[in-house]
């Protein structure tokens, strides 16, 4: 199925799909790394001490199997100035799963290895957080169908859900830097589509851009979220270094005036002629990505698709001044009205 945000056109050498770059692990690193993973136990998250704890032996593993060169191109991605995205492919993964959680919990049964990989990578050089209206605060989601939700445009879902930013309805500095993504089950072989900012700006109209760095749209919270929030807030803005950065669920966005409702519409326009790079990812592929500079969605599916999520940040620090939480879990409601 094709969708709005992902027909085929023809399109200038400048704009067509760029591959991210890809890095395999060495089999006997996977081997060593998962026997390591499987002897770990999943904590209570609730519990920081234990957390952290947790944390801090994941990413002992990461350091210990993750090859030089792949540490250095994690290292680079998560640097300000690095790439927008990355795929790590051949990771570890529990050697049995239960089968994907139709409530959208992580299952009791389910081993730690996969959680130990996503937080051994990330966590090295960022710290991965949650909010308390959404997913019960769990630091990793599971990303499935929920029976009773198929038809929403969610990670819940089986709809199409059109190429968005996580997590718009928040500002920048409380929102994710990233999000990192791993494949646990993807019968279906659904792909991922990656769409960075930069070649969305390449293709639009000088008048498009000045009306999306305008404070004329307003972003309701999304479905995945326990409470009805929204911001007002511009869907792109420039750093002091002039460097663009989005925040918009295309799908879900409000205009406040008639030139907000003109520049939406020829945003979804913009989507449906740039080119999507899209990535299946199979069990043990990981994609991270920037949330401000890359917009990521997918089509409808059929069949067993069974995804993990965790959102990281750099700003840590930012989210706990503003909330007076130690750890790593935010109340929106809170963020909201910062």
């Amino acid at each position: 199925m094709i969708d709005w945000w992902h027909k085929p056109r023809m399109l200038p050498p400048t704009l067509q799909s760029r591959t991210l770059q890809r890095l395999s692990l060495p089999e006997p690193a996977r081997q060593a790394w998962l026997r390591d993973a499987s002897a770990l136990r999943y904590p209570d998250p609730q519990d920081f001490t234990a957390w952290r704890a947790f944390v801090d032996a994941s990413v002992a593993l990461g350091k210990r199997y993750l090859p030089e060169p792949m540490q250095q191109s994690l290292r680079a991605f998560i640097a300000p100035e690095g790439p927008e995205a990355i795929i790590f492919q051949n990771l570890p993964v529990d050697a049995v799963l239960p089968p994907p959680p139709a409530d959208g919990k992580r299952p009791l049964g389910k081993g730690a290895v996969s959680e130990a990989v996503m937080a051994g990578l990330v966590e090295q050089h960022a710290t991965i957080f949650a909010y308390s209206n959404e997913k019960s605060g769990a630091p990793i989601h599971e990303i499935t169908p929920v029976e009773g939700q198929e038809h929403v445009p969610s990670s819940s879902g089986r709809a199409p859900f059109a190429c968005h930013t996580d997590v718009a309805f928040l500002a920048p500095r409380f929102s994710p830097t990233g999000l990192i993504l791993f494949g646990l089950l993807n019968e279906p072989g659904a792909p991922t589509a990656v769409l960075p900012l930069d070649r969305i700006l390449e293709a639009a109209p000088e008048a498009l851009v000045r009306s999306l760095e305008k404070p004329i749209f307003r972003h309701p919270a999304p479905a995945s979220f326990e409470i009805a929030a929204a911001t007002v807030e511009p869907i792109l803005r420039r750093d002091a270094g002039g460097v663009s950065h989005i925040a918009v669920q295309t799908h879900a966005v409000q205009p406040l005036n008639d030139e907000a409702r003109a520049a939406i519409a020829e945003l979804r326009e913009l989507l449906d002629a740039v080119e999507s790079d899209r990535y299946v990812l199979q069990p043990g592929v990981a994609l991270l990505f920037k949330n401000d500079r890359v917009l990521h969605g997918r089509d409808a599916f059929k069949g067993s698709r069974w995804l993990q999520r965790a959102y990281f940040t750099d700003s840590i620090a930012a989210l706990r001044e503003r909330t007076g939480e130690k750890g790593f879990v935010f109340d929106a409601r809170v963020l909201t009205n910062a």
